[in-house]
């Protein structure tokens, strides 16, 4: 069994574009970034690309954390993506994400949690990119 996630994408001129998810979600507005020559105040596609992390990370977390009946209280994170020249091609070395996360429950449940979310989140699993995971459980 597979899902598909479909999209379109429309050029709007210069080097800009409306990318459509489709069922009722909102458009995104992209751009080439501003460190490619690109427009301030888009999307870029390395945004989403370390954004989807990011996202993936904490939407993974959240299922997890329902099955292991954990009371989260509170979940914030922020990404960095570390884009370099390998070989003469700009690629994303590493992203780091750093969750900090308030729950009632143990440091040890917890990071039973981060865990699985290591093993079993889509996008981790898809990308050639390092991820390193810096949880702070906050109390």
């Amino acid at each position: 069994m597979g899902f598909d996630y479909q999209n379109e994408l429309e050029w709007s001129g210069e080097q800009k574009g409306v990318l459509s998810l489709g069922g009722g979600k909102d458009d995104i507005k992209i751009a080439v970034p501003p460190e490619f020559g690109g427009h301030e105040g888009f999307v870029s596609p390395e945004d989403m690309f370390v954004g989807s992390m990011n996202a993936c990370f904490m939407t993974t977390f959240l299922v997890f954390a329902k099955k292991s009946s954990i009371d989260l209280v509170s979940y914030k994170s922020s990404a960095v993506g570390y884009l370099e020249k390998v070989d003469g091609k700009n690629v994303f070395t590493k992203i780091v994400v750093k969750p900090q996360i308030k729950a009632n429950a143990s440091s040890d449940e917890i990071m039973a949690v981060v865990e699985h979310v290591k093993e079993y989140s889509i996008v981790l699993n898809s990308m050639r990119t390092d991820v390193e995971i810096e949880v702070m459980i906050v109390s």
